[in-house]
């Protein structure tokens, strides 16, 4: 049932007694209604559902279904509809009952019909307003939606500015790397010192480096917007990582360790946007050790593959320098590195991107001076 019962000017009366069918319908029918009878609760559901009137009279004792029984079924078929009910001297308890269940109102016998037509009125009166509320109901809706895509559309920009002032941010310090690198050289060639060549060649090639992943991230950035979902088996970007990384593991003295998920379960993914995720926060994990001035300190990063519920659940953890409660706040939000000058914050706005395109989440924890845990999850699917 819907709205369109309340746009028609037809009344269905429901009653066993057939001289007050033929009474009432001569009535009704002379004031302007569109009156369906019907001798029995049964029958009076029948063409309530095919008829769709906007208002219902029903007697409330009938043999079969009840008066009762065919109010609770019209409203649950049609809340909207009004149902008045006919009751006979001494039937309060019923008319209680009636309107609890949300009858309109109740005449009683014998029907006295100027009652009767003040209660259609106001039950025509009700469907007015019920008609009107919908309506602005529906316009506050369609106006709600207008600024929601305004609101998107702004975040859209925000997220271009983010994306330009990250960048702006990115080229700067690379072009100072770039001029003071060739500062050096300068000082190199022109005084033929092979000191000032060496130093200003190793920082022209950090500027190289930093160009390179500035333009990877870049890319990886852009790539979000076409994911390629498959089919995969989760534990394979983890071990991807696990091979990339592994001869840094060693170089660094990184204990680094793959806990695969045991459970045989294939996942919707995009295999290579997760290896990418995946390796962001190892890489991170790795840098995170720079900053630590104890050289003895046994360095541990663990990738941990497992399912949580209906979700897959990547945990990379680490034992290093953690994050500040200032950066803390803001790197899920902003472009924020936590690398200084060495970083350009497109990395973790990447990694979010990538998780939100497959209808993930996010969530770290924390401490300074004592690592980090960053948990990715994925809600298992079987398709997109």
């Amino acid at each position: 049932m819907n709205s369109k019962a309340m746009e028609n000017n037809k009344i269905l009366l429901v009653d066993d007694e057939e001289g007050i069918r033929k009474v009432l319908k001569i009535t009704l029918e002379s004031s302007g209604y569109d009156v369906c009878l019907a001798s029995d609760g049964e029958t009076g559901l029948k063409i309530f559902i095919e008829k769709n009137p906007c208002i219902v009279i029903t007697d409330i004792k009938m043999p079969g279904i009840d008066g009762i029984e065919v109010l609770k079924r019209i409203k649950n078929l049609n809340p909207e509809t009004e149902v008045i009910m006919i009751t006979g001297h001494g039937d309060m308890n019923l008319v209680v009952k009636s309107l609890q269940h949300e009858a309109a109102d109740f005449i009683t016998k014998p029907i006295d019909i100027g009652d009767l037509e003040s209660a259609i009125k106001k039950a025509q009166e009700r469907i007015s307003i019920t008609q009107n509320i919908n309506s602005y109901m529906d316009d506050l809706e369609s106006l709600v939606k207008e600024k929601d895509k305004k609101i998107n559309e702004s975040e859209k920009l925000v997220t271009i500015g983010q994306t330009i002032a990250g960048m702006s941010h990115a080229i700067k310090n690379i072009a100072g790397g770039l001029k003071g690198s060739s500062f050096v050289l300068e000082q190199g060639i022109e005084l033929e010192n092979r000191e000032y060549l060496k130093q200003g060649w190793e920082m022209m090639k950090g500027n190289i480096n930093k160009i390179t992943k500035l333009s990877l991230d870049l890319l990886n950035y852009a790539k979000t917007t076409k994911l390629d979902f498959k089919l995969e088996n989760p534990n394979k970007p983890a071990r991807e990582v696990m091979q990339l990384m592994n001869h840094r593991a060693k170089e660094e003295n990184i204990i680094f360790k793959l806990l695969p998920c045991m459970e045989k379960r294939l996942v919707f993914m995009d295999c290579e946007a997760i290896h990418n995720c995946i390796l962001n926060f190892v890489v991170n994990a790795f840098d995170s050790f720079n900053k630590i001035a104890n050289p003895n300190q046994t360095k541990t990063v663990k990738i941990i593959v497992e399912r949580e519920n209906n979700n897959i659940v990547y945990k990379i953890q680490d034992n290093g320098c953690g994050i500040n409660d200032t950066i803390k706040k803001s790197i899920l939000k902003d472009f924020i590195t936590t690398k200084g000058m060495n970083g350009t914050g497109f990395g973790l706005m990447t990694t979010k991107k990538i998780i939100e395109e497959h209808d993930g989440e996010i969530s770290f924890k924390t401490e300074e001076g004592k690592g980090s845990l960053f948990v990715v999850k994925i809600p298992l699917r079987s398709k997109v």
